[in-house]
Parts: structure tokens; C-alpha cells; sequence
């Protein structure tokens, strides 16, 4: 399986979160996992904020952010780019849509074009209803 890696999973995933054991068994079987350089900043945003505002859990999750560090070596990573960028720009099939969910979205539609099959691994309400509409299969 191929597999698009949104924030909020990649985040269940780190932190421990509910479906975190779905989401790593999903990430260890796929063929390929693309993200996007966008998931791999807001990672780095939030456990930056928890090493400031909750040292505790920055501290339980460190074993797990250097695991993450290591796995993204074998990702596929896209750039935020000028045909995501424009993609944004244009309706999705439920909007509102914000700003980061968009580059997600239009990211996952410009990957599908080179990658067939592609699986959506995400948490996001707003994620998961897009991709559906969009045609993309969704996990968990």
C-alpha cells in the first residue's frame, strides 16, 4: 500500500495518540510513504512547544521523535511548491478549508498523479472527508 502521511496521523503516530498503533502498523506495510515537507514542520513546531510548555512529555516522547527523525530518511517528502500552492487556491469539494489542510490536499492530489493507489493516513476530520470526496481511500 502506498500512503500519503498527513500531520495529525504523523502526530497520533509520535505522541502516542488514539489509533497510534494502527498508524505506525500502517506506516511499517506500506510500500511507500509520501508526505509532505509541511507535516514535517508542524511535527517539528509541536514538539518544539512541548519542550518548552510540557517538558515531561517531551521528555517520554523522545526515544519515539528520534525513531520518527530516522523513518523519514526512507519518505518520500514533496516540497511545497508553486503547482501546490495554486492548487490551494482553488475550491475543495467541503469547504471551508484552512490554509494547511489545503497544501495537504493539493499535495495528495499532485502525488497521486505519479503514485497509483495512493492511501490517505490521517485524523483530521477535515482531511479525511476532502480525500473521500476526492476519491482517495482513508485510514484509520
Amino acid at each position: 500500500m502506498n500512503l500519503y502521511l498527513e500531520s495529525s496521523a504523523a502526530l497520533r503516530d509520535l505522541l502516542e495518540g488514539d489509533s497510534a498503533a494502527e498508524i505506525r502498523a500502517a506506516l511499517r506495510g506500506a510500500a511507500m510513504v509520501v508526505t509532505s515537507r509541511l507535516t514535517l514542520a508542524e511535527v517539528a513546531r509541536v514538539l518544539a512547544r512541548l519542550r518548552v510548555l510540557e517538558p515531561e512529555v517531551a521528555a517520554r516522547v523522545a526515544e519515539r521523535e528520534t525513531a520518527f527523525l530516522s523513518e523519514t530518511d526512507l519518505w518520500t517528502v514533496q516540497p511545497l511548491d508553486e503547482d501546490v500552492l495554486v492548487r490551494c487556491g482553488r475550491p475543495f469539494p467541503i469547504e471551508p478549508v484552512r490554509a494547511l489542510d489545503a497544501i495537504h490536499l493539493a499535495t495528495i492530489e499532485k502525488v497521486s498523479g505519479a503514485v497509483r493507489e495512493i492511501t490517505v493516513l490521517s485524523t483530521d476530520d477535515r482531511i479525511r472527508k476532502n480525500a473521500v470526496k476526492l476519491g482517495f481511500a482513508v485510514i484509520p
